[in-house]
């Protein structure tokens, strides 16, 4: 659906968790979620779809094209990845960061999208990079994730060296988990369901950002009375649902560049808010900002091992609907 000058579109990320724990669901039936929503344009992660990855048989690039072809989707990106770590002890080179840069482009053009989600591209190899995605016709976005925030003088420097090569085909994609202000309700009530006290993860969320460094919140969780359950709490709250106030400052600072946007989200309530991300904020950025083109709903729900990503899907949906039919009239 397009509201305005924006497109809404979906990742497949969205339904990892049936995708995991069913055997009969797969990308046909992600493919009529996405019909039945409205929705027509798709983010399809090679990691997760393709069971020859990073470059996937022709055969199983023709199965997802025939698939989205019948319910009446398009694949505009694919969701790629750059595995420094592959092997134990060996820092990947160059050379082999751009051969895993290649392979996405690759899979990429054979599957008509647009864009490349790419992951961390060292800025060093950025211009060899925008070279490769224009020969290729893809256009490379550089995902900027949690826990990173738009202000960080890495981020910050990226953004420079992209200035400086000034190419079309290479931009970011930010992804609204950075700008997570407090956790899901879901994620508090599993930690509470694991054992954690209320009082403690209380104290956890509201003296997130008081100084202390994750060991020396968990010292003093501990110190308190905290077992297992308060220790991942901790954890999490520290790590991958990082959570403090939103850089929508810093996050203007990228739209000029921007590709596309990551619409993360982990829960939206049945009348349409989301406590943890200050959407509107953002979305009014990025209207005044003039911008054209994708805004992309990834759920996360899985996080949580919840199997509710269709509901939460079309909440969404319609959040976003409402506060852009306001902010464009």
């Amino acid at each position: 659906m397009k509201i305005g000058t924006i497109e809404q579109a979906i990742s497949l990320y969205g339904f990892s968790e049936r995708l995991v724990d069913r055997r009969d669901y797969g990308v046909d039936d992600m493919f009529a979620e996405l019909a039945s929503l409205g929705i027509q344009k798709f983010e399809l992660i090679g990691s997760q779809v393709f069971d020859q990855y990073p470059r996937p048989k022709a055969a199983e690039i023709s199965a997802v094209l025939d698939s989205a072809a019948r319910h009446g989707v398009t694949p505009f990106s694919y969701g790629g990845y750059t595995d420094v770590g592959r092997i134990t002890g060996h820092d990947a080179t160059d050379d082999e960061i751009m051969l895993d840069v290649t392979s996405d482009l690759l899979t990429a053009r054979d599957l008509g999208a647009t864009f490349l989600r790419a992951g961390a591209i060292p800025v060093r190899l950025l211009e060899q990079s925008a070279a490769m995605a224009e020969r290729h016709r893809v256009r490379i976005g550089i995902e900027v994730h949690a826990p990173s925030r738009p202000s960080d003088a890495n981020i910050q420097a990226l953004l420079a060296r992209m200035d400086e090569i000034d190419s079309p085909y290479l931009g970011l994609v930010p992804d609204f988990g950075c700008f997570i202000e407090r956790p899901a309700q879901p994620a508090i009530d599993r930690h509470l369901a694991n054992g954690a006290r209320q009082e403690l993860i209380d104290y956890v969320i509201e003296h997130r950002h008081d100084g202390l460094d994750e060991p020396g919140m968990q010292a003093q969780i501990a110190s308190m009375g905290g077992g297992v359950a308060e220790k991942a709490a901790v954890s999490e709250f520290f790590g991958f649902l990082s959570f403090g106030p939103a850089d929508v400052e810093g996050f203007t600072t990228l739209l000029h560049r921007t590709q596309y946007f990551h619409s993360k989200f982990y829960h939206v309530t049945e009348d349409l808010q989301d406590p943890q991300i200050p959407v509107e904020r953002l979305l009014e950025a990025i209207v005044k900002s003039g911008f054209e083109g994708i805004l992309l709903s990834e759920y996360e729900g899985h996080a949580f091992h919840l199997d509710d990503a269709h509901e939460q899907l079309e909440r969404h949906l319609r959040l976003e609907q409402k506060i852009l039919t306001g902010l464009q009239g």
